[in-house]
């Protein structure tokens, strides 16, 4: 969002407020990670450059309450009178459920004056509607700035839809204030065309979890590049999950905090919310599968590996990375940007497939039976330099079916996993949907977790164990570390 296009306006507001005998509101705009809590950017844009009125549709548990809540939260500290006029909730509900919001409820049929940062609460559940209206009208002649809620105008007006859309179609006609009108009708009316903007809501399931998803059907003035997001209800906040953006240089992309210790048999992947949904981490001699769908960003696969690598590294562990055919050490260096080249050499052996350079002794050959060797005497190699600490194997199964046929790699995965577990050493084992073992691989999972993208947003879940869907953003006290906010 153009937080100076926003503060200018606010600015003027108050300059207008003053001129006109009102107190003068200090200016606080909020920080553009705080937009992220609220809305899409484009939502807050378009009020910021002259939007004035939004319908948002959705069906009950959408979250438009939360919304709505938000944005007038948002106005209230930046220069408006906010006001919230409910056909749904009582003041008292609303108080319970939203303790962090200073909401002050006016006499019946009133809106109360307002200090700063206060939403006033209009209880219109049992009110005539143009009485309603009528009482919002006088309030609007009294006060610079108002941005209005009506939630939901339906429960003004249930006895005559035709009389509801003319009765706010002149209110927000009439006056020059922000207006926020809240429907659970699914068919359009005619305010669908009247007002400036419409926002739909959704609640949808995938593979069986909960998603949450806005669009932004129509913003007038607003350049609308993409119309559909995610959203979550978490901590009984709306927040806006938008796609993972790459920092910039210097911005902090090689942080990733402090290491994080195992706990018992149990090790971390470096990550506190995705140990969470790991049932606190992994589990020594375990098998787990990661599955990342084709259109997840090589950026993100790369957060995870970042985030897990360096934790074991960072805890003295050893590491054995067995990546996509052709990955080359200077790949493995691009993804951990946080390790010294030093430390890389020192704690991580990578063996891949080089066809240029097939000879080598570090690397794969080609054939299934010498490679295993090869692998097995690695990890007897680095078990003998760091003893007592299980290794930790990242291991692409789109290279092994690739280099040895799904047929062979069946034959062996058993008896592989199998040395694993007698070993005591931890198993990551990436795959991509094309890969033909993957019904076997999820048999044989301790864990399994998947990585999707959704309206450009990556989303990741456990199906062992069951967990709800999160989105993926960068952890907020490291960038290089991947973070998690649960989809609810």
């Amino acid at each position: 969002m153009s937080e100076n296009r926003f503060s200018r306006r606010v600015s003027q507001r108050s300059q207008q407020a003053a001129e006109n005998g009102e107190t003068k509101t200090e200016e606080r705009p909020e920080t553009p990670s705080t937009s992220l809590e609220i809305a899409s950017t484009y939502l807050l844009d378009f009020f910021a450059t002259g939007g004035r009125s939004v319908l948002i549709r959705g069906d009950p548990g959408t979250g438009k309450t939360s919304l709505v809540l938000q944005l007038l939260d948002y106005h209230s500290k930046n220069g408006f009178k906010s006001v919230y006029q409910s056909t749904r909730l009582s003041a008292k509900t609303l108080k319970s459920h939203q303790p962090h919001f200073e909401v002050v409820q006016g006499k019946y049929g009133t809106v109360p004056r307002l200090e700063e940062q206060q939403i006033g609460f209009q209880d219109s559940r049992r009110m005539d509607g143009v009485r309603a209206i009528s009482g919002l009208r006088q309030y609007l002649e009294q006060v610079a700035n108002p941005f209005v809620v009506l939630d939901s105008w339906e429960g003004l007006f249930f006895e005559s839809h035709t009389l509801g859309v003319e009765e706010i179609s002149k209110l927000v006609e009439d006056y020059d204030a922000r207006f926020v009108v809240v429907t659970e009708r699914r068919e359009q009316t005619d305010l669908d065309y009247l007002l400036d903007g419409v926002v739909v809501l959704r609640r949808k399931y995938h593979e069986g979890r909960i998603v949450r998803e806005i669009e932004l059907k129509k913003l007038r003035g607003v350049s609308i590049m993409q119309s559909r997001f995610l959203f979550t209800l978490d901590s009984g906040k709306f927040r806006y999950l938008p796609p993972l953006r790459v920092p910039a240089n210097g911005e902090g992309d090689d942080q990733v905090g402090s290491p994080i210790e195992p706990n018992g048999k149990l090790y971390s992947s470096g990550s506190p919310s995705l140990d969470q949904l790991l049932g606190g981490g992994f589990q020594r001699g375990s098998f787990n599968l990661l599955e990342a769908e084709n259109d997840v960003p090589d950026e993100v696969k790369a957060l995870f590996l970042r985030t897990l690598l360096s934790n074991f590294v960072n805890t003295g562990h050893g590491v054995l990375y067995i990546p996509f055919i052709g990955a080359s050490r200077e790949d493995l260096s691009g993804t951990l940007p946080n390790l010294s080249d030093q430390t890389i050499e020192r704690s991580i052996s990578i063996l891949s497939y080089d066809p240029s350079d097939a000879k080598k002794a570090s690397s794969l050959q080609g054939d299934l039976r010498s490679d295993v060797q090869l692998i097995n005497s690695k990890l007897d190699e680095m078990q003998k330099r760091i003893p007592n600490k299980p290794l930790l194997i990242v291991q692409s199964q789109d290279a092994f079916e690739g280099l040895y046929g799904a047929e062979s790699v069946s034959k062996v995965l058993a008896e592989s996993i199998a040395v694993l577990k007698s070993r005591g050493n931890i198993r990551i084992q990436l795959a991509t949907p094309g890969v033909k073992l993957l019904s076997e691989l999820r048999a044989f999972s301790d864990i399994d977790v998947h990585i999707e993208v959704i309206h450009g947003t990556p989303v990741l879940y456990t199906s062992k164990p069951q967990s709800v869907l999160h989105g993926v953003l960068r952890d907020v006290t490291a960038t290089g570390k991947i973070g998690l906010v649960p989809i609810v």
